[in-house]
């Protein structure tokens, strides 16, 4: 070996944690060109780069983007969750609940998918409990970030190193290899998420609010009480306790209005006017016993602003107008007493419902500004099982010992097979900068194995806790996969390999200290408006405790 390569790798090594840390060029160009100098120094070979391309990391996480991706469009994740929060009163216990579910479920989705779905019931709470977002907001990424570590496909970290002990081994690290230790972890992580990290993070208050945190909370929609509906004979009041929307005015067939008083009784054929919180909107359409407008489309909300020429015309005038888009609800300050004949009035917002770039294009003809850039979504129960049977055979053909590789490529294909909706979408659901990071800079880890490095470095693999030191360190700084990207070889390459594996696993998963570590915090910070400082304080009582159990583990 020429002593060039060793201090090729080491520069490499170098120049590409300073780009990482100094976020100077995105995480895929700096693993495109760190694979590349790699290739034309002779440190690594063309197959080998080819062969990190085409490795099990970069399939499974493809494979599994594509699966969270349907999920997450199907709207089940955001009705189990808006139910379970309904049904708890308590703010302490309902935050707990959140960040538990959003942990479990982070074992086999997306962590940045959940921050993002969960986002909405967050600000729910908040408003429920006249408390702060930011208050919940980090709890959530932490909770998301912590809960990926039980399983081997739940963090792009355990995934990249589950493909090098393949490359090591020749066979499948088993995909809950982690579970003992990850689980205790990602419930230890989820208690103090919930209940200390809110106490220890000071509330926003210099943080922009946006259009979407001072749009309309709730939605005034009209809904019709079918013959045979289960809700017939219930009175207001009770209507209002189950679905917690409030009943504005009650009409029989024809234009009598009648009481709205808690103790109407409910009967068929009457028209409801309902004002309905923003997150409990998709809910109508899961509900048997009310008849909607909503059909299962995408729902967008749109202000109308003074300049509007919408503005004076009526629900009915501005649906003839739309065409395919459909108002099917509004918000006002003002009086309604039938939606259809409701006229607009600058500073309205309308709820529609249709395709996005009709929407888009609607809003663009008549004036009006979008409240938000993500549709308001339904179930739809087609994309909800397609998900869950792709993600079932991913799984289960994974634990019955077939290639964890071709199992989640059999289960994305089956999803998008179920759902066709899905597979015009199913690019757009891959996360490719990291996809084509995961692909380029495991090159750099390798190299320093090849190149004779590692043997300086036996210190770090001589034993899992320094090993598991080093990666929440370079997790912290540079990201979850360039740690496990740079000491999973190391790793498996060590006296104790799987001990090993876990020890990286979880200080790869340990991304708390800094907003920029993982993607899931950067959506936190700029949603919540913290200070890095908020993330420094709470971070580190996260890393003591997980290091504190990781340490007496793995002793």
């Amino acid at each position: 070996m020429t002593p060039l390569k060793p201090a090729v790798s080491l520069a490499v090594l170098a120049v590409s944690l300073w780009l990482l840390m100094s976020r100077r060029l995105r995480h895929d160009l700096v693993g495109v060109l760190s694979a590349l100098v790699l290739v034309a120094t002779g440190v690594v070979t063309p197959f080998a780069l080819l062969q990190d391309l085409s490795s099990t990391a970069v399939i499974v996480l493809a494979s599994a983007m594509i699966l969270a991706g349907v999920l997450s469009e199907s709207g089940f994740l955001d009705l189990v969750g808006d139910r379970l929060a309904m049904a708890i009163g308590n703010e302490y216990a309902s935050a707990l609940v959140v960040m538990l579910l959003t942990a479990l479920l982070s074992g086999f989705v997306s962590d940045v998918a959940l921050v993002l779905m969960f986002m909405p019931l967050i600000y729910s709470l908040a408003s429920r409990f006249r408390k702060p977002a930011s208050r919940y907001l980090l709890a959530l990424s932490y909770a998301a970030i912590v809960g990926g570590r039980y399983t081997m496909i739940g963090t792009a970290s355990n995934v990249v190193l589950e493909s090098l002990w393949i490359q090591r081994f020749g066979r499948t690290l088993d995909i809950f290899a982690p579970t003992a230790l990850g689980l205790e972890e990602a419930l230890l992580g989820v208690l103090v998420a919930a209940l200390a990290v809110p106490l220890l993070v000071k509330p926003s208050r210099g943080a922009q609010p946006k259009l979407e945190e001072l749009g309309p909370r709730s939605y005034l929609i009209e809904a019709d009480v079918p013959s045979g509906s289960p809700l017939l004979g219930m009175t207001v009041k009770d209507l209002r306790e189950k679905l917690g929307v409030r009943v504005k005015r009650v009409r029989r067939i024809g234009p009598a209005i009648i009481s709205r008083g808690g103790s109407s009784v409910l009967g068929e054929g009457m028209t409801l006017l309902l004002q309905v919180p923003k997150d409990k909107v998709p809910m109508l359409l899961s509900e048997k016993g009310l008849r909607t407008s909503l059909t299962g489309k995408p729902l967008y909300e749109l202000l109308v602003p003074s300049g509007s020429p919408l503005v004076n015309n009526t629900i009915n005038e501005v649906n003839m107008k739309l065409g395919e888009v459909r108002v099917v609800g509004v918000s006002t300050t003002r009086s309604v007493r039938r939606l259809s004949s409701y006229s607009l009035a600058p500073g309205d917002a309308l709820l529609v419902e249709g395709e996005e770039e009709k929407v888009a294009r609607a809003a663009s003809a008549y004036g009006l500004m979008p409240i938000r850039g993500r549709p308001l979504k339904g179930l739809n129960p087609r994309l909800a099982v397609a998900a869950v049977s792709g993600l079932g055979l991913a799984v289960g053909a994974s634990l019955a010992g077939l290639n964890m590789a071709l199992s989640f490529l059999a289960g994305a294909a089956v999803a998008v097979a179920l759902a066709p909706a899905a597979l015009r979408r199913a690019y757009t659901y891959i996360e490719w900068p990291t996809i084509v990071f995961v692909g380029t800079y495991v090159a750099v880890g390798q190299a320093l194995v090849l190149s004779g490095l590692s043997s300086y470095l036996t210190l770090l693999s001589s034993s899992p806790f320094p090993l598991f030191l080093t990666s929440l360190v370079l997790a912290n700084l540079a990201g979850n996969v360039a740690s496990a990207a740079l000491l999973g070889p190391l790793a498996v390459s060590s006296p104790h390999p799987i001990t090993s594996v876990l020890a990286v696993a979880m200080g790869a998963s340990s991304a708390f200290l800094t907003p920029f570590s993982h993607p899931a915090n950067l959506i936190a910070y700029s949603a919540g408006g913290y200070e890095p400082r908020d993330f420094a304080i709470a971070g580190t009582v996260m890393v003591i405790l997980i290091g504190l159990l990781t340490a007496l583990t793995l002793h």
